[in-house]
């Protein structure tokens, strides 16, 4: 979670717990209608109860939940996810807002293992929340309730990586384009279009005689799982088109093609920026890469035009090229 020190959704600021926080978490978890449902903290909570957590808590790990009124609860990694919220906020999907974008944040790093969650007997809407998550079941059983001084009924909940990107696709709608997870289903597709040479000829890795399982392979390895290597289909409504992807995040390339047939019509145009702003955003990027042929001006233009500027020039040997070719490697910003 290191580096994402606030994270922005649509609705919300998650800021690092701070000391300026105080107030509305003593309020917040001083009402029993939120701390019935809590494991931790004392009940009644005061502000030295406050100073103690803020003191012993994990740095990065913690966030208060801010919304256009002012802080409304608070949500956490350590090492387990937990969150709460004020009478005024719930029921408005806040807690599955912050917690999807902290889950972002967490398996955006690629040695993110599974993480834990759980809820009391009783908390529907936490049940709801951690199902819509991508959380099942793995144990069951009683734990102590502080604020209760009892122990109650509890249900263990886990989350795989596997099952978070299976349950929260990386998705984007362009104008006339949707991009989503690439699939098994696409390979032929892709094939079809990475196989002609006006496409083939301007990649690095495909070969004019790429075979139905090879297409197969290289759309089973651009699978999302939540962080780097991946691709997105470009869709135009049921119909592969294309792909556009991230190669890592300790070396962010980015890397597209498009169906010959769809060229010239500014389709990369639209989906260029919304893919740049997306990983941006979602993966804290401030360096991109990108690599063309020297012959392919199009893509050359396309990048400068969404803020690319040309650097270096090496020669490449690609498979649908029998002879080496200058590439040159274009940096943003």
């Amino acid at each position: 979670m290191r580096g994402h020190e606030k994270i922005q959704t649509e609705r919300l600021l998650l800021r690092p717990l701070q000391g300026a926080e105080e107030a509305a978490w003593v309020a917040g978890l001083s009402d029993f209608e939120v701390a019935k449902w809590l494991a931790a903290p004392p009940f009644p909570y005061t502000p030295a109860d406050f100073r103690s957590f803020l003191a012993t808590a994990e740095p990065g790990s913690h966030w208060a939940i801010e919304d256009a009124t002012g802080v409304c609860g608070g949500i956490s990694l350590a090492p387990h996810l937990g969150y709460w919220l004020t009478p005024r906020a719930q029921g408005r999907g806040y807690a599955t807002e912050a917690a999807r974008a902290v889950l972002a944040a967490h398996f955006a790093r690629p040695e993110a293992g599974a993480l834990k969650s759980g809820y009391f007997e009783g908390n529907t809407a936490s049940a709801r929340v951690l199902e819509k998550l991508g959380f099942s079941e793995i144990a069951r059983g009683p734990e102590p309730s502080r604020p209760l001084g009892r122990m109650l009924a509890h249900f263990t909940l886990g989350l795989t990586r596997e099952a978070w990107a299976a349950t929260n696709p990386f998705t984007l709608t362009t104008r006339h384009l949707v991009l989503d997870p690439v699939t098994e289903a696409d390979a032929a597709a892709i094939r079809r279009i990475v196989t002609d040479p006006r496409v083939g000829r301007m990649l690095f890795v495909f070969s004019p005689t790429l075979t139905e399982a090879e297409a197969l392979g290289f759309a089973r390895s651009w699978r999302w799982t939540g962080t780097p290597p991946f691709r997105l289909a470009l869709r135009r409504g049921e119909e592969f088109v294309g792909a556009i992807g991230l190669k890592s995040l300790v070396d962010p390339e980015i890397y597209y093609f498009l169906a010959p047939e769809l060229h010239g019509q500014g389709l990369m145009s639209e989906v260029l920026p919304c893919f740049i702003d997306a990983i941006t955003a979602r993966f804290g990027l401030a360096r991109l890469t990108a690599k063309v042929f020297t012959d392919n001006p199009a893509s050359a233009h396309l990048l400068a035009q969404n803020g690319f500027r040309p650097g270096p020039t090496s020669q490449i040997t690609s498979p649908a090229r029998s002879t080496p070719t200058p590439v040159r490697v274009f940096i943003r910003p």
